[in-house]
């Protein structure tokens, strides 16, 4: 008892260090507001920020009112209300991460746990969590982020059939629901700062005191499959926040290095405490690094290790280079550190010049984090490889995880990816010049005007295999605005003005585009938001034309067949697109045909949904280019009409004159197809025989898919491996349509629903653990209900009360 005493002093002192070391970062405002948070969780006042109901709970056990809570409440014109009730139902209040350490920054957000107590009922738990979303609005009124997270001390001992209910096993922005589970403790011990309430029992063989200590749990039960969950937590984590979250999946891999003999860095801090060591190095971000270090260092892995001391050095947010900063407790050690690194001094000055980066610097640095943060999970999954999934790890959390990694790190080219702006305020340029390059077969962006001697040096900023792809990256990232002037190098300077006007055109329709998607969404197949139609940006036929634009209006022409000659308008076409799991994606298509492609390729996108689709169409043409923009969009409206009422029962049809053919459009239930109606005989015979529609569209099913009820059929998507589970007392009837939409049926006899879904996802996610290829592209799951004649699809494991929540 006399040894838990001094470790308790100890750990005492380390709490009081932090105390003074979050003071010392934090501006004269945020002080105030950083000493408020137990007093406003303490009291609860109708005169006082977060009061929600009179019934929630407060109260922390052993509270006490200090001169710095008195001070803070004074300058916020706030009364100390002593609570009414002798209860006290908060065991304390707790901020983790990275504040008082290396890793807080001016834009740092304040991670608090509000332990309560075990027995409190579902409704004073609710009302506790309304308080803190309304304490949460409160300080961010004064540009202060505080997360609140709500557990009871026996959290990380319930089993997970105790745990499910909880608002920690919620899947989220940021909670990492069941990804991870003994790792979050992990960095809870080695970062806790105690505000208020009992304190923390987080040294080794520590010995539960429920009367007087907080023991949340035994980091020796971490197990070895936690490791997977948890690195596809970093890395949904990296796509906001790279830089953070590969230092995360850098210590996990240190971690995995040493198992079963892991030390820990809450072990490594305990030590450093437990010999009275509280100097700048019992930090714990900077003890994070150093795992890192010696972790590359013994693999001679120089190349990582170097991206990793940028991304601490960004992480800190200390800038060596303004001697205003000197004041700061971390800035010796930092400088220190740097000189041992051997940085020049210009690279000093460009990581503190962060703010500043351009798209290129942006590009270079996110592509060097995504790569090392992929290889990082790579020895990941290898290690977790020979263990089971955990069994806390939910297959709905699995899902939604690498449904949204496969979004960010996709191997598709047609997809437009988003990049990461990180610190930058405004990557906007001034001047843009595309250069084709013809052996190549694609364009080049650079960020300068086409003058052949700025070229010298530089390196192109994006690669694209059209315009229209270049056009739409640059307008969603920011990298183009309602200023910035188009170029395209060797070409006519009417040529450039014409692609900056299309540029400034379709800016709005991109750059206030909504990214957020919906958990439902992500476990159901996508289907269309928004359908953007680009035309004549590589080739424009209409300023070969000799007519004017009135002759359009008043003589009722078709711009895509005009005159004797029946000549097209339209040139170039290409697609733009935005589905529900958030992507975009550009595609080319053919002159002669293109427009007929298109429609066949949108069909499957938009049969899928009965919602609004927002559809647009801009063209770059030099005449009759409003004419062109509203024929092509009537259109695609009609289109989109005849996809959604076509049926088992009719065939429809929309004729199209391009240039001098006449085709049809023909609409049914297995998708769309054209024919030209040149041969009306041969086009009949083929109506009456029902074999009208045998193109190969981009998610037509296949004739064995037929069998099947509508309501599969619906949400059949290419791409994507669907498992359809129909159970009843004996067995489950499996049907699963792979990639291609090839069908494949079996029935699984005696097995529980939920351990069939886990068999399955163990094998997608270690079947192949030496290929990243695909890696992230996990089955989707459903449930079928109901009768054949009424089946309902279900996503598998997804409840109402969380499937409408942003993802």
């Amino acid at each position: 008892m006399k040894r838990q005493l001094q470790f308790f002093d100890t750990a005492e002192r380390l709490n009081r260090v932090r105390l003074a070391r979050a003071q010392a970062i934090l501006s004269p405002q945020q002080q105030q507001l950083f000493s408020l948070l137990p007093v406003l969780i303490h009291c609860h006042d109708v005169n006082l920020p977060g009061y929600n109901h009179p019934s929630t709970p407060s109260g922390i056990a052993d509270f006490s009112l200090q001169p710095k809570h008195t001070k803070a409440l004074a300058r916020f014109k706030l009364a100390y209300i002593e609570p009414t009730s002798d209860l006290v139902l908060i065991e304390g209040v707790y901020v983790m991460g990275s504040t008082a350490s290396f890793g807080q920054n001016p834009k740092s957000d304040v991670d608090v746990w509000l332990v309560h107590k075990a027995d409190l009922s579902a409704d004073q738990v609710q009302l506790l969590r309304q308080k803190a979303q309304q304490l949460t609005r409160w300080f961010a009124g004064f540009d202060f982020e505080v997360n609140f997270y709500l557990l009871e001390p026996e959290h990380f001992k319930l089993q997970q059939q105790q745990r499910t209910c909880t608002e920690w096993e919620v899947l989220g922005h940021e909670n990492s629901g069941s990804a991870q589970h003994w790792l979050l403790l992990d960095e809870f011990y080695r970062s806790h700062i105690r505000l208020a309430g009992k304190p923390v029992v987080w040294w080794p063989e520590g010995v539960a005191d429920p009367e007087r200590l907080l023991y949340l749990g035994d980091m020796r039960e971490l197990p070895a499959s936690e490791y997977f969950g948890a690195s596809l937590w970093q890395l949904y984590k990296g796509i906001e926040k790279p830089h953070k979250a590969l230092l995360k999946v850098l210590l996990l891999e240190a971690y995995a290095s040493d198992y079963p003999d892991t030390r820990l860095v809450s072990e490594e801090i305990w030590h450093l405490t437990e010999q009275e060591n509280f100097s700048t190095e019992n930090d714990p971000y900077l003890q994070l690094y150093l795992a890192i270090e010696r972790y590359l260092l013994r693999l001679g892995d120089l190349r990582r290790l170097e991206i990793a001391r940028r991304c601490f050095y960004l992480k800190c947010g200390i800038r060596l280079s303004d001697a205003h900063t000197h004041q700061d407790w971390r800035f010796h050690y930092l400088r220190k550190l740097v000189r041992d690194w051997e940085w020049p001094y210009s690279l000093v000055v460009t990581l503190d010049n962060c703010n500043h980066w351009h798209s290129g610097e942006l590009q270079w640095f996110n592509e060097q984090i995504n790569q090392l943060m992929l290889a990082s999970y790579q020895t990941l999954l290898r290690f977790a490889s020979n263990q089971r999934l955990s069994e806390s790890f939910k297959v709905e959390d699995l899902g939604l995880l690498t449904r949204k990694l496969h979004t960010y790190f996709s191997e598709d080219k047609q997809q437009i990816l988003r990049l990461n702006s990180l610190w930058s305020r405004s990557i906007a340029e001034p001047n843009l010049t595309i250069v084709h390059s013809k052996t190549q077969g694609c364009y080049y962006l650079y960020r300068l005007a086409p003058e052949p001697k700025n070229f010298w040096g530089e390196v192109a900023i994006y690669q694209a295999e059209s315009i229209a792809a270049i056009l739409a990256w640059t307008s969603l990232n920011g990298i183009a605005n309602e200023k910035t002037q188009w170029y395209l190098f060797g070409n006519s300077r009417r040529r450039s003005r014409r692609l900056t006007r299309a540029a400034h055109r379709l800016l709005p329709s991109l750059s206030s585009c909504d990214w957020r998607v919906s958990k439902l969404e992500l476990c159901q197949p996508w289907h269309y938001r928004k359908i953007i139609l680009l035309l004549n940006l590589e080739d424009d036929p209409s300023q070969l034309w000799l007519g004017q634009d009135i002759m359009v209006d008043l003589l009722g022409i078709n711009p895509l067949s005009v005159g004797m000659r029946r000549i097209s308008l339209m040139g170039s076409l290409q697609l733009l697109t935005q589905n529900s799991w958030g992507e975009w994606h550009s595609y080319n298509f053919s002159r002669e045909l293109g427009l007929l492609e298109a429609i066949q390729h949108i069909a499957a996108g938009v049969k899928r949904t009965n919602d609004v689709i927002d559809i647009e169409v801009f063209s770059a043409s030099a005449k009759a280019r409003p004419q062109l923009e509203s024929n092509l969009r009537q259109l695609l409206i009609q289109v989109v009409t005849l996809i959604r009422r076509a049926d088992n029962e009719r065939t429809l049809v929309q004729p199209l004159q391009l240039r001098h053919k006449r085709y049809g459009v023909f609409f049914d239930n297995k998708g769309v197809s054209y024919r030209d109606l040149s041969d009306v005989r041969s086009l009949y015979q083929q109506v009456m025989r029902g074999s009208l529609n045998d193109a190969d569209t981009r998610d037509t099913p296949l004739p064995r898919l037929d069998a099947l009820p509508q309501s599969i059929r619906d949400v059949a998507v290419k791409g994507v491996v669907q498992y359809f589970l129909k159970p009843d007392d004996t067995q489950v009837d499996v049907y699963v349509l792979d990639e291609l939409n090839q069908l494949q049926h079996y029935v699984q006899n005696s097995q529980d629903i939920n351990e069939l879904v886990n068999q399955v996802s163990q094998h997608y996610a270690f079947a192949d653990v030496h290929s990243i290829r695909g890696r992230f592209n996990f089955p989707q799951f459903f449930l079928l209900q109901g009768t054949r004649q009424n089946l309902k699809v279900v996503p598998f494991g997804m409840t109402s009360t969380t499937a409408q929540s942003d993802f």
